[in-house]
């Protein structure tokens, strides 16, 4: 925790706490494991306690910070089954969402993200590969996947686990396997072009599978 913490207002909202105290958790500011000390987070920012509690608890329901009988509240722990877990929901999600979402992605959209992502593969071999850029390629795919399924519900509950994901990439300063993802997301997007479906819903689980092991190995 900074030694010299954001001033809030003491009437901030919960979710104001909710956005700093998740920002900490995925920075590594609060580390895994930690126990969180609610009072002094209280003393530190400001505020009442119950505003506090009501953002931790959100947290809780998303898998940040875990409540255990008796002893208090803790940041979530990490390891390789979490990862595990975090990945087969994930999956299933995001399968949902592509078969939501595939009639109705404009196919000049989808050739436009394939074209980006054969450009950052030139970009790469130039050696101009950049982290940002790699972050723009999951967005432009996944990003727009969620997006066109048209369920808002659906789309928090995938960008969760993402965050969570990133809470490991985070960690481990994860070199991403780039020209596997390159190759992965081309597949997803040539199927969903052909229009097949099932062949678009296996390239994404394929990549995902992937995925999960790539990060796995890492983190073991």
């Amino acid at each position: 925790m900074p030694d010299n913490p954001p001033s809030l207002n003491r009437y901030v909202l919960a979710d104001e706490l909710y956005t700093l105290l998740k920002k900490r958790i995925l920075s590594h500011e609060m580390s895994a494991g930690d126990k969180i000390n609610i009072d002094k987070l209280a003393r530190d920012l400001g505020v009442s306690n119950i505003p506090i509690r009501e953002a931790l608890s959100r947290l809780s329901s998303e898998g940040l910070v875990s409540v255990v009988p008796f002893k208090g509240m803790f940041v979530a722990a990490m390891n390789a089954r979490d990862i595990d877990e975090i990945f087969e929901i994930r999956a299933s999600l995001e399968s949902l969402a592509l078969r939501k979402a595939a009639t109705r992605i404009p196919k000049d959209r989808l050739r436009r993200i394939l074209a980006e992502t054969t450009a950052a593969q030139e970009e790469a071999d130039a050696g101009q590969e950049t982290a940002s850029r790699m972050f723009k390629m999951n967005e432009g795919l996944h990003g727009t996947i969620l997006a066109y399924a048209d369920n808002e519900n659906l789309q928090r509950m995938v960008v969760s686990l993402i965050e969570r994901i990133y809470r490991y990439l985070n960690l481990l300063n994860f070199t991403i396997a780039i020209a596997d993802e390159r190759e992965e997301h081309a597949r997803i997007l040539s199927a969903l072009l052909a229009d097949d479906m099932d062949e678009a819903t296996a390239a994404l689980e394929r990549h995902l599978q992937r995925a999960r092991q790539r990060l796995r190995d890492s983190f073991s």
